[in-house]
């Protein structure tokens, strides 16, 4: 166990399976908020705006929060999105403490583009940068982490074969299908890394691969791929609280390989030449909504969806004003746990802490002793 997160992760998950509720946690940052008339859907989620409209491959997984207001709207605020205080812990940090303090990865935080700003996870009160890299977060949650602190074997499933061999003969035969499944999917995933790096990886391990290009050019491909990790990730049990930061609160990245080609920080301030609809903005945010609701796709289709309650955040509402009115918020997942495919709860007396302490409730993590105490700041209506 101590040699492979996948083999402790498949012991683990006996408990994690006999869990009714939720249990596990995913937050997805979008800078810069929305336009509250290009983002609303309606209240059964049958008609969505320019910006929100990718969220209907998943509407029936979502619950959309109405007038929300910002606790701290506007840039530089990343540290304090997810958290009570500038020097406390976030949530992500204190939700991968209390759902999965037997895993092998208390919390795993990627992003895209993300560093560089004030920073989305604190651990201890101190910034925690997301890993932007996917060849890295891979083989950091899926290599063999033996070995004295060397590189992991690059063929991730070879890493485990001798704990997963050690491990089979004391499985029934439902277990061993689904670490048969586990490893299969990373298999898959790692082929997706091969492809994408031309082959670059070595099944020898010999030589290192030739890493992803981090470029903004491959935006898509980078949030893509650590999207499948994060689904991976916590189908195989090897952790219980992921993120995903999409750029940073100064919202620095572009997005070449759409019609407007300046960063996203431009096409919400000055990019469309005094048009009031605001058409780069719409097409930058319409894009992003669309990594989000792929990562929320990817949990449904990895099965760990109705175990996780997600949420999206922001920092502000209308990024050209730097707003604190009409925040872009969505709840997803949790099985049941919270109200989905409705946009019919919130209000101004509302922020992003109450979500996350909504979050929390719903994932019964207020009753541990070492939580905050969120559970008496829920938004009504959201609960089922």
């Amino acid at each position: 166990m101590r040699a492979s997160p996948l083999v402790s992760g498949m012991m683990v998950s006996r408990w994690a399976e006999a869990q009714t509720a939720p249990n596990k946690s995913v937050v997805i940052y979008v800078p810069d908020g929305a336009l509250a008339e290009h983002w609303y859907p309606n209240a059964d989620l049958t008609s969505f705006g320019d910006m929100s409209q990718p969220y209907s491959t998943v509407a029936s997984e979502c619950n959309f929060l109405k007038n929300m207001s910002h606790h701290r709207g506007g840039h530089g605020v990343m540290p304090t999105i997810i958290n009570n205080s500038w020097g406390g812990d976030s949530f992500d940090v204190n939700m991968g403490r209390i759902l999965g303090e037997n895993l092998p990865f208390t919390y795993v935080n990627l992003g895209v583009h993300s560093n560089g700003g004030g920073g989305f996870t604190k651990d201890n009160g101190s910034v925690v940068p997301s890993e932007d890299n996917p060849f890295n977060a891979f083989n950091r949650l899926f290599g063999n982490l033996q070995g004295g602190g060397g590189d992991p074997k690059l063929n991730a499933v070879d890493a485990h074969l001798e704990a997963v061999n050690a491990l089979k003969n004391k499985l029934g035969t439902y277990e061993q299908q689904r670490l048969d499944s586990h490893l299969t999917a990373i298999e898959e995933t790692q082929r997706r890394l091969q492809d994408l790096a031309g082959g670059g990886f070595s099944c020898g391990g010999a030589t290192a691969p030739e890493e992803f290009p981090i470029e903004f050019s491959t935006f898509q491909k980078q949030a893509e791929l650590q999207a499948d990790i994060i689904a991976l990730a916590l189908e195989c049990n090897i952790t219980a609280s992921c993120s995903l930061t999409f750029g940073n609160d100064g919202a620095e990245f572009s997005l070449p390989y759409l019609d407007f080609k300046d960063t996203y920080h431009q096409s919400i301030h000055g990019g469309n030449g005094g048009d009031p609809t605001y058409p780069h903005y719409r097409e930058t945010r319409k894009h992003l909504s669309s990594l989000s609701a792929y990562l929320i796709g990817r949990l449904r289709d990895r099965g760990v969806l109705d175990s996780t309650i997600v949420c999206e955040v922001t920092d502000m509402g209308n990024g050209d004003a730097h707003s604190s009115t009409d925040i872009p918020l969505i709840m997803a997942g949790g099985g049941g746990v919270i109200k989905r495919g409705v946009s019919d709860s919130g209000s101004a007396a509302y922020t992003p802490l109450h979500q996350i302490h909504t979050a929390a409730v719903a994932l019964q993590a207020h009753e541990h002793p070492a939580y905050q105490g969120y559970q008496s700041e829920v938004i009504p209506g959201v609960l089922a």
